[in-house]
């Protein structure tokens, strides 16, 4: 599954911090913004907010 802004904002993340955090991870932001970004990447992150993220994409998922 693709993690997309909607899981993010659903979180309270801001799209500034966002943009800061693909930027460092060296990641295609307007990829992102079109199609979304791999779980798996986000998983390989090993960030905790990442994780969270994660977390919350199942969720909405989940009541889908």
């Amino acid at each position: 599954m693709n993690i997309r802004m909607e899981h993010m904002r659903a979180l309270g993340y801001c799209r500034r911090g966002i943009k800061k955090f693909y930027d460092q991870k060296g990641w295609d932001w307007k990829n992102f913004l079109a199609n979304g970004t791999p779980e798996e990447d986000l998983i390989n992150a090993d960030d905790a907010m990442a994780l969270k993220v994660i977390e919350q994409m199942r969720k909405q998922n989940e009541y889908a």
